[in-house]
């Protein structure tokens, strides 16, 4: 026997009144009503407490079908996530700029000949030259043999070709670029995980909340274009000698980077670069 079973059927609609019920029907109908409405509470159904489960949480439990994407925002946070891996990629990539020579000794009467190859690849803290040996002499000739050095060492300083503090200040620059970016990807994949498991964020820190997002974007989007415009500048303007070199020129890293992060600017940024551009053409 309930509680509801006590009381009068006035009580019975008053108290159907207070929970937002209809107060039609009979006593049992009322009382059945009552603790209909009590066990909902104690149990609520799963599909209510799957929906008021947050996005990540969602997802991680219950599958894929489960959550509805914002294509829209997968691929603001998908680009992000792939600028990341980028950049990691050309903090260790020593192909920002090259230099390359091939030499060719011949001697046809005895059926010799040598071709040597010299190849320098620039990265951001050191170089790493690159010899290989292909031909005939007194038997087939297959050489090769790698050697680095950082910008800093004193052998470096001798080389007279270019100039080793010039890459070393351009390297130093985008490291730092590079690594501010990544840290300002990984603060907007951090707060954007923590709500995606429901995290409450306190309302003291909200406002700074969006500040920072602002921030952090801004500094992920121009940092790269700037570090690789102002590593094009600094090596450009350096004193280099390239008489003997087949070939030189900013290699394929350098490219990638500055193609990469105009894109990656011009995504994030659309509609207000859009805006900027309507604007001035209109003026």
């Amino acid at each position: 026997m309930s509680d509801f079973d006590s009381m009068t059927v006035a009580e019975l609609k008053q108290r159907l009144k207070q929970e937002g019920l209809p107060v039609s029907g009979k006593k049992s109908e009322l009382i059945e009503r009552l603790l209909a409405n009590v066990e909902g509470k104690n149990h609520p159904s799963e599909n209510n407490s799957d929906q008021d489960l947050p996005f990540l949480s969602s997802l991680l439990q219950n599958g894929i079908s489960s959550v509805q994407f914002d294509l829209k925002l997968v691929l603001h946070y998908g680009i992000a996530v792939f600028m990341l891996m980028i950049f990691f990629i050309g903090l260790n990539s020593n192909s920002w700029y090259f230099m390359e020579n091939t030499e060719s000794d011949s001697s046809p009467e005895y059926g010799m000949y040598i071709d040597e190859t010299v190849t320098v690849q620039f990265g951001l803290g050191d170089i790493e030259i690159l010899y290989e040996a292909d031909g005939f002499a007194y038997g087939p000739i297959d050489e090769e043999m790698t050697e680095s050095m950082e910008y800093d060492d004193s052998e470096c300083k001798r080389i007279d070709e270019f100039s080793c503090d010039s890459f070393s200040s351009a390297g130093t620059l985008l490291q730092v670029c590079l690594w501010i970016s990544i840290l300002c990807i990984l603060i907007i994949l951090g707060l954007e995980i923590s709500r995606g498991f429901g995290k409450e964020i306190p309302a003291d820190f909200q406002i700074p909340e969006q500040t920072i997002l602002k921030l952090c974007w801004a500094l992920s989007t121009s940092l790269p274009i700037l570090a690789t415009l102002g590593y094009r500048i600094i090596v450009g303007q350096s004193e280099m000698n390239m008489e003997g070199w087949d070939d030189y020129g900013f290699g394929g890293m350098w490219i990638t980077m500055f193609l990469f992060s105009v894109s990656f600017i011009i995504y994030i940024y659309y509609k207000q670069l859009s805006s900027i551009i309507s604007k001035f053409v209109q003026t």
